[in-house]
């Protein structure tokens, strides 16, 4: 199973650029929610806007880095909807960790990253831009 996901195989050039690119796209995505924070807005709204701007960063960033190319329309449209669900994953996962759990937001936000990485590589490499 670890084969099957890309997991067992950490130095593929495919994964090596996921990580390079997603560090890149972490710190535009967390910079972006932190200074949303700051001035004082809600953190599951700093959460929306961030990932809304990620989105855009991303598409073009994973798309060019790590996929050889953007795809267009209907590419774009799965990359939203890929990542619509990672928001809500992380959306869930931070309301906990702050609600529940009383852990600051910008603690809890970093808490959240494996996960939305994780998330992100599954719906991309899979899903997102799957070679058929």
């Amino acid at each position: 199973m670890s084969q099957r996901f890309g997991f067992g195989r950490l130095a593929n050039p495919k994964i090596i650029k996921f990580l390079s690119a997603g560090i890149l796209n972490t710190v535009f995505g967390y910079s972006v929610y932190a200074l949303l924070l700051f001035i004082k807005t809600p953190y599951l709204i700093a959460l929306l806007v961030a990932t809304i701007a990620g989105v855009i960063f991303n598409y073009f960033n994973f798309g060019r880095m790590v996929f050889h190319g953007i795809g267009g329309w209907f590419v774009f449209g799965k990359f939203v909807i890929g990542y619509s669900l990672i928001y809500g994953a992380n959306a869930i996962l931070l309301g906990a960790l702050t609600s529940d759990l009383h852990i600051n937001p910008y603690i809890g936000q970093v808490i959240c990253i494996p996960m939305s990485v994780l998330l992100s590589w599954l719906l991309m490499n899979y899903w997102v831009y799957k070679n058929d």
